[in-house]
């Protein structure tokens, strides 16, 4: 890097859309923005900052809190997929009473945007992902992913850096300007909507694999983000509406203390409809080893939904 600190680090990444990146619309889903975007801005990270080397140190950045959001038109299978991102390192002040308890200093975090651009497609079901394609790129989506800054092996009073690792000393610290993302924050519910009840599905238990895992040593964050999504499905499906109809348009996931192999959880969510649209505020609760749901939730979304009949 520079000696003098950039403001952001900006860049793009190319990809291609592979068979699980679409679902039967053409359209790109939520869960696919992890791995099209992320590839690319850790790839710039790598060569404008050191990340092994941070790693070494003992310090990591832990995916924190995430957004996206899908757009409606048809991309073309194994067509071209270009993502423009732009990183930010910003100062957060210590939770207030509603967070998470004392942070000391507050919490340095790395700030991701992304835009998703895919190669249109016509959204012919017939066509079975072939036919004719444009050279039109179209946006896809968007989504933004805060990683917090820890040394997650040190004493628990000192897993935040009080100052900026050595590493990222390239990048400009400013500081966050919007509230710091909370449970409190994000389950609110939303206004003109009715509160449906889905019976039976408002609550699923499972538990955690070896397979669930990654080189963090804990839960990936892809396996919540899916969790999530199928949860929203379940409750829609328990409200007694079209299924088939339904397609997650956005979302805001919030992750407070990661999940380990071999821990039981608990999803639960709460449903809301108004005409085509819905919204599930739900989480993922630990399970005690009494069988009890604590009821605070180690991970939190709120997810926007609308029906459609396209075919």
């Amino acid at each position: 890097m520079t000696e003098q600190p950039m403001p952001s680090l900006t860049g793009t990444g190319q990809d291609r859309l592979t068979f699980e990146d679409i679902d039967q619309q053409y359209r790109l889903k939520i869960r696919s923005f992890i791995r099209l975007s992320m590839s690319s801005v850790f790839g710039a990270l790598e060569k404008e900052v050191d990340m092994g080397r941070m790693r070494a140190l003992g310090v990591i950045p832990v995916m924190f809190f995430l957004q996206f959001r899908a757009e409606p038109p048809p991309l073309a299978l194994l067509s071209r997929v270009e993502t423009r991102f732009e990183v930010f390192l910003r100062r957060a002040p210590p939770p207030g009473a509603a967070g998470e308890g004392d942070a000391g200093p507050g919490r340095l975090l790395l700030d991701m945007r992304v835009d998703i651009l895919g190669q249109a497609g016509s959204g012919d079901p017939a066509a079975l992902g072939g036919g004719k394609r444009s050279r039109e790129m179209v946006k896809a989506g968007w989504m933004r992913g805060v990683h917090v800054i820890t040394r997650p092996l040190a004493p628990p009073g000192e897993r935040f850096p009080p100052d900026t690792p050595e590493p990222l000393r390239g990048l400009a610290v400013a500081p966050l300007e919007e509230p710091y993302p909370t449970v409190e924050g994000l389950d609110v519910p939303p206004g003109g909507f009715q509160r449906a009840h889905p019976g039976q599905w408002r609550e699923q238990r499972s538990v955690w694999g070896m397979q669930n895992t990654d080189v963090n040593q804990h839960v990936n964050v892809q396996e919540y983000l899916q969790g999530l999504e199928d949860h929203f499905t379940r409750l829609v499906f328990g409200a007694g509406r079209s299924v088939g109809d339904h397609r997650i348009v956005r979302t805001d996931i919030l992750f407070r203390k990661p999940f380990f192999r071999g821990q039981p959880l608990c999803l639960r969510g709460d449903l809301y409809l108004d005409g085509d649209r819905s919204v599930m505020l739900g989480g993922i609760h630990p399970v005690d080893p009494e069988g009890g749901i604590v009821e605070r939730p180690s991970v939190f979304t709120r997810m926007e939904g609308e029906f459609s009949t396209v075919p």
